[in-house]
């Protein structure tokens, strides 16, 4: 039921990656710059970092499976909306932010309710593997969601994509309906005392647990340049190459996911807890990065994604196996909520500057100081947006460096190990 679960999963996230596909080169195509794309992708996560720890709190009072349902059926309710306007050709920019609002609020909450339903499914000694499996699927979604994506959209635009999606949704539900869940205990109903008490006892275990602060600080430091990427890959690709060459870019992304959900799989045993491979990860994504943006080619950004997708997959799968094996049945969906929450806290930020700063530097700093800049970054369109490529390279460098050291993570560690023993 577990491998069912996954397939199911792998074909309801590939859907939704061709679904954001889709509307990321629709975006582009109307306006023609980075910024409408940053203010909704800005939206989305701004909402979705405020609103994510009252999910948490209807994911430890509510069952879980049920929640997950629910939340599915709305975020398929608002891209059935979105679907209806762009087929009547009413799609506009404007119209998309209450759409990115509904979609920031469920699909974080989403997120973590999933985390810790399957914190509930899978014994504790085999969470990180069952994390590096789950990760798998969400890499071949990454590497059919943007091919396939670009395919539909070539034929069918964006109706068709979404389309497709709706039908992927179904299959996904159906694959969750069949998991056995263990008996919800029934909490005290629900009131705005209670909430708030939810929310304190979760923020206050998260804090108190100095080790995996530390790991979602850094991280959240990474999701800022990564916001930043994000948003400028689109406009750096299309501007020397094609809908076609963004989609092998992307997808090569989910091929190296792929490749490290199995490797992680694999060795889970050894990797468990080690804040050492995260921290060697890191350092090979940021020189990854700053690689990436040196010339304007497909070749090179395809090597930069796929260091990124392979290193990264394997940093997000020890992680993950930390805080489901730290966290216990009751606390776990705020813990959850909380991580992505405090971990997505400055990817808003670096969405929301990614798109002015690139058109900055793109059509005014870039031609200003052409013969300083052609040397390193290359010439032709879209050069201004890989500085901002080079930017969050170099400060995932200094981050990942700087705490290699770190005494939490340390500590961190042997946690990990005596609660997977004890």
């Amino acid at each position: 039921k577990i491998y069912f679960l996954w397939f199911g999963q792998m074909l309801s996230w590939t859907g939704s990656q061709m679904s954001f596909f889709g509307l990321g080169v629709w975006i582009f195509e109307l306006t023609g710059n980075a910024t409408a794309l940053s203010s909704i992708l800005f939206t989305v996560a701004i909402v979705g970092t405020l609103t994510g720890p009252f999910g948490g709190v209807v994911a430890d009072r509510f069952p879980r499976k049920r929640v997950i349902i629910v939340f599915d059926g709305i975020i398929l309710l608002v891209m059935g909306f979105i679907g209806y306007l762009a087929f009547n050709d009413q799609l506009t920019v404007s119209k998309l932010i209450p759409f990115a609002i509904a979609f920031g609020i469920f699909e974080i909450a989403h997120w973590s309710t999933w985390q810790a339903f399957l914190g509930d499914v899978v014994k504790k000694e085999n969470l990180t593997k069952a994390a590096a499996l789950f990760e798998s699927a969400g890499a071949i979604s990454m590497l059919l969601g943007p091919i396939g994506g670009a395919l539909i959209y070539a034929t069918s635009g964006l109706v068709g994509v979404i389309v497709v999606d709706a039908i992927t949704f179904f299959i996904g539900i159906t694959s969750i309906i069949f998991i056995k869940t263990p008996p919800f205990e029934k909490r005290d109903r629900i009131t705005f005392r209670n909430v708030l008490l939810d929310l304190k006892e979760g923020f206050l275990w998260v804090k108190n647990q100095k080790g995996l602060r530390t790991l979602v600080t850094i991280f959240a430091i990474s999701n800022f340049a990564h916001g930043m990427i994000s948003t400028i890959l689109t406009p750096l690709v299309l501007n020397f190459a094609d809908e076609k060459a963004l989609g092998l870019v992307n997808s090569t992304f989910g091929v190296m996911f792929l490749l490290g959900s199995a490797i992680s799989v694999r060795i889970s045993k050894k990797i468990q807890g080690n804040m050492n491979y995260v921290l060697l990860c890191g350092i090979f994504m940021s020189l990854a990065m700053m690689f990436g943006s040196i010339r304007p080619s497909v070749f090179v950004l395809i090597t930069w994604i796929a260091i990124e997708g392979l290193c990264g997959t394997i940093q997000y799968t020890i992680s993950s196996g930390a805080w489901l094996t730290l966290t216990d049945e009751k606390i776990r969906g705020r813990a959850m909520a909380f991580r992505g929450t405090i971990a997505q806290s400055l990817r808003p930020v670096g969405i929301l500057i990614a798109g002015p700063l690139g058109d900055y530097l793109e059509f005014d700093i870039y031609d200003k100081y052409r013969n300083i800049l052609e040397p390193f970054f290359g010439t032709g369109n879209g050069r201004g947006y890989a500085i901002v490529l080079f930017l969050g390279g170099l400060l995932l460098l200094i981050v990942y460096g700087l705490n290699f050291k770190n005494k939490n993570l340390i500590n961190l560690q042997t946690q990990v190990e005596e609660s997977i023993k004890s």
